[in-house]
């Protein structure tokens, strides 16, 4: 009896012996992984402001492009980890000091370089519309800046009366935003990119003004610009880069006197005479 139990014993520390050893191995497994994830890897990134069409030749000569270190978990799949891998290509799209460069941001002389796809920021689709240059700010809209887009519908007049209104019988227009602080990718196929100068030094001629104007919006939106556009009731209206969003009610004809006809301004809806000059710069 006494030699079984001493076998059983022997047996059950070997047991315990190598379950202690398959529990350290899992939990250094465990250590080892979570280490790699937060690991600094070296990758390129974006030391300062980069506008699409710079070279990567420039930027990197210029320090603009540089390596820098980040954690492994929080690199994209695509991420640049040499300069090298840049050197020759195009900035595709603007880009934000401190952002990690991928090799979709710059495009090189041949490839995806022919594809205009590359200037679309992640998730963004472009939509272009046709807005005469009386209805787009008499054409001063660039790529880049950022519109109000305006829509113009049609209200039953009578409808108008019936509420308390002074319009009569038949339609009116009304305008509403449909949606606000929209970027401008390009005007006709100007995309805003430095354009290189002629073979003999001289400037390269300025782009051709074009009603022709391409938005990039989320998929969602793209819908409602594009049946927006069939009604050929649009307009614009340009923004500041730091404009916000807010509600702007619907104008419609008849359901109250004309701003002007009250004595008001456009400013800050305060009586002619009292708007003071800072809300007028504003």
């Amino acid at each position: 009896m006494s030699s079984r139990r001493t076998l059983i014993l022997v047996g059950a520390i070997a047991v315990g012996a190598i379950a202690a050893l398959l529990i350290i191995k899992y939990v250094n497994g465990i250590e080892e992984r979570a280490k790699g994830d937060t690991a600094m890897v070296q990758v390129v990134v974006v030391a300062a402001d980069v506008s699409a069409g710079e070279t990567a030749d420039g930027l990197i000569a210029e320090s603009r492009l540089a390596i820098g270190e980040r954690r492994k978990m929080d690199l994209p799949a695509n991420a640049v980890t040499r300069l090298d891998d840049v050197k020759g290509q195009t900035a595709a799209i603007d880009l934000a000091a401190g952002e990690i460069v991928t090799t979709s941001k710059f495009a090189g002389a041949t490839g995806n370089a022919s594809s205009k796809s590359n200037v679309l920021e992640p998730g963004m689709v472009a939509v272009t519309i046709s807005v005469d240059q009386t209805r787009s700010v008499a054409g001063l809209i660039e790529p880049g800046d950022f519109v109000n887009i305006m829509m113009g519908t049609e209200t039953d007049g009578a409808a108008v009366a019936e509420a308390g209104g002074d319009a009569a019988t038949g339609n009116l227009m009304s305008a509403s935003a449909l949606f606000q602080k929209v970027k401008v990718l390009a005007i006709g196929k100007n995309l805003g990119a430095p354009q290189p100068a002629n073979a003999d030094g001289t400037p390269a001629p300025a782009p051709e003004a074009s009603d022709l104007i391409t938005l990039s919006v989320p998929p969602a939106a793209s819908g409602a610009i594009g049946a927006a556009q069939f009604s050929g009731n649009l307009f614009l209206t340009l923004v500041r880069p730091d404009y916000q969003p807010q509600p702007l009610p619907a104008y419609i004809p008849g359901t109250s006197p004309l701003p002007g006809v009250a004595g008001r301004t456009p400013y800050d809806g305060a009586p002619a005479g009292s708007v003071s000059a800072e809300a007028v710069q504003r």
